[in-house]
């Protein structure tokens, strides 16, 4: 074999190496933040109220960028929905809360904040309906 058909294949040999390296590289990285995103997730209550009312902003940015990246994150909405009513923001959280009770019907958390929300409101007819869909969540548990 000639010196030029050695090298050649010495390159290509150098550079399907790269590409092996890449592409795993890339996925080890894509697995890393898919299960590091979802662990920030996992005990949600704990999240949000782990959250100090200085660092809310903070918070609210990060479940922002969960649901950009994952818009159908029922829990995340949940959470975004609380925060929202920490901050006094309420037409924003019960709109991030009735976006997560159309993913979820059935997440019981969803109601109880709906009723504290519009309990504040001065809403009573919604609240009333919120507390009765949380009761009845409660008894079919």
């Amino acid at each position: 074999m000639t010196m030029k058909r050695q090298l050649f294949f010495l390159f290509i040999g150098a550079a399907f190496i790269l590409l092996l390296i890449s592409v795993s590289s890339f996925v080890y990285l894509k697995y890393k933040h898919h299960s590091l995103s979802k662990s920030n997730f996992q005990t949600l209550d704990q999240f949000i109220q782990q959250v100090p009312q200085e660092k809310l902003d903070k918070a609210i940015a990060v479940l922002k960028e969960e649901l950009r990246k994952n818009p159908n994150y029922s829990e995340a909405h949940v959470a975004l929905g609380i925060l929202y009513h920490k901050k006094e923001l309420l037409d924003e959280a019960l709109s991030e809360l009735k976006t997560a009770l159309t993913m979820k019907p059935d997440f019981i958390n969803i109601y109880q904040e709906m009723y504290l929300i519009y309990k504040e409101k001065g809403m009573e007819e919604e609240a009333s309906r919120a507390l009765a869909s949380y009761e009845k969540l409660k008894e079919d548990k």
